[in-house]
């Protein structure tokens, strides 16, 4: 049986915190410019 997985100390927040922000910021700005780019084709 696994080992549950313990809870993030607090010195560990704001590490989940950059490193979630590292991964969705470029990913959001990513979406953006695809959706901004095709939204021409589909409008005609």
């Amino acid at each position: 049986m696994p080992e549950p997985t313990p809870e993030p100390t607090s010195s560990q927040v704001p590490r989940l915190v950059v490193t979630w922000l590292v991964v969705t910021v470029p990913l959001a700005y990513g979406l953006f410019q695809t959706i901004r780019s095709v939204i021409p084709l589909f409008a005609g």
